[in-house]
């Protein structure tokens, strides 16, 4: 997950970066793929992991920094 000039994006291991979308403030999609991500928040707001939506299948990864 990385922000270039203001826009949010993503890329898995040996893919391009491809850039999200917001459906709302932790709900975000891909237009190059059927994937949607959230952004799981922690009781003092910040972001302490994401669920990476596709095929059907949830997968968790945490926040490193």
């Amino acid at each position: 997950m990385t922000r270039e000039e203001g826009q949010l994006k993503v890329q898995a291991t040996g893919q391009p970066a491809f850039e999200i979308y917001p459906d709302s403030q932790t709900e975000f999609f891909l237009k190059v793929v059927d994937a949607r991500i959230t952004f799981n928040l922690g009781r003092d707001g910040t972001v302490g992991s994401l669920t990476l939506y596709q095929g059907g299948m949830g997968t968790p990864a945490r926040r490193i920094e």
